[in-house]
């Protein structure tokens, strides 16, 4: 079954990310977001909440900054923020979709 495409749009948004912190050793985030990538890709809806649980507050997914060797290369982190900042706006457009689907 093909995945709506707002949802696959999100999921390639995701796969970049992942990409992206794997590159600079940030696998741990990596995996967070793959996690998420998966269960949205699976159009299972628990991906959408764990993932909006990634953004906001201290050590959130707000505060990445991508390094190599102890230098955070610019063009990388601008490619992820604007990635990071895609993410959400999709995430979120999935959410308020989810919710009046669901009657709320």
């Amino acid at each position: 079954m093909a995945l709506h495409p707002d949802v696959a749009r999100l999921a390639e948004t995701l796969e970049a990310m992942t990409i992206l912190l794997k590159l600079h050793g940030d696998n741990g985030w990596a995996e967070q977001i793959e996690r998420c990538r998966s269960s949205i890709a699976q159009s299972d809806y628990h991906g959408v909440d764990r993932l909006l649980c990634l953004y906001g507050g201290m050590g959130s997914l707000n505060d990445v900054i991508l390094q190599s060797g102890g230098v955070a290369p610019g063009e990388d982190n601008e490619r992820f923020d604007a990635l990071r900042t895609d993410a959400w706006k999709k995430t979120n457009a999935l959410a308020r979709d989810g919710a009046r689907g669901n009657g709320s």
